[in-house]
């Protein structure tokens, strides 16, 4: 599998036109053979950059792709109009597959700082978890200074990795979103977490998932730490940033005892 993602920035002159020519590329792009994904995002901090990512089975596909009548017709345009275009290319994503079975909770980190593309990636993976009748009650605070991340340290005994931690999210729930009967919205944000975390380890990124709620101590700590209004819910925070940990194999967890199937 193959990742391209391409970072354009735009003048707001302009702006209107590249995302008309990226939308037609986007539609045209999807029928084609081996395209397993062609998004178009807008960056909601920064108003002159947009993203493509682009995902396709195999470099052959992605080849004649690139030889197609509407990548030859509008690439080239967009290129024109773009202040900047620069593009990044990985050719070995990890499977889910893969990253199930590899991933693992990370204790210390590296310095390295996480760039707002990649962190929007992370929560756009996140916010394609299953939600009850599509409420998607989630909301996220990405935290990058040190003093918050070490307030959250002293805060949350379990906290211990997000002392090395570049990043931190901390996932809420949004009460107002859930609805009355939305009492189905922790298990809504624990998909959530783990399309996050998942989609780090395809980034070749570490992460580590630290629990708030059902500990309404901890809930309350959080709320008042970053002055939370009242529908928010914290429910979990998750350090993020390359890994300074040694890979150890993971042991064997299958378990077919575990397995019972219910025949007629």
């Amino acid at each position: 599998m193959i990742r391209i993602n391409v970072t354009i920035e735009v003048e707001s002159e302009v702006r209107g036109q590249i995302v008309a020519l990226l939308s037609e590329m986007s539609e045209l792009s999807r029928q084609e053979k081996g395209c397993i994904g062609y998004e178009i995002l807008e960056n909601n901090r920064l108003d002159n950059v947009l993203m493509i990512i682009e995902t396709w089975e195999n470099e052959a596909l992605l080849a004649i792709h690139k030889e197609s009548e509407h990548f030859t017709r509008i690439i080239p345009r967009v290129r024109e109009l773009a202040s900047e275009m620069r593009s990044e290319k990985f050719t070995d994503m990890a499977s889910v597959g893969e990253a199930i079975v590899n991933r693992r909770s990370v204790k210390h980190f590296l310095p390295e700082k996480i760039c707002v593309e990649t962190i929007e990636r992370l929560l756009r993976a996140a916010m394609y978890a299953p939600s009850v009748k599509d409420r998607r009650p989630w909301e996220f605070f990405v935290i990058e200074d040190e003093k918050h991340i070490h307030e959250l340290v002293t805060t949350l005994p379990d906290g211990a990795a997000l002392k090395t931690a570049p990043v931190a999210v901390l996932v809420c729930c949004n009460t107002r979103k859930a609805g009355l009967d939305g009492g189905n919205w922790p298990q809504e944000l624990a998909a959530c977490v783990q399309n996050l975390i998942l989609q780090a380890y395809g980034e070749k990124l570490g992460s580590t998932w630290v629990g708030i709620y059902p500990q309404m101590h901890r809930v309350h700590q959080v709320k008042t730490l970053f002055h939370l209004s009242s529908e928010f819910v914290p429910f979990a925070v998750v350090a993020i940033g390359k890994s300074a940990d040694e890979h150890v194999p993971v042991p064997e967890r299958y378990d077919p005892v575990k397995i019972h199937f219910i025949t007629r």
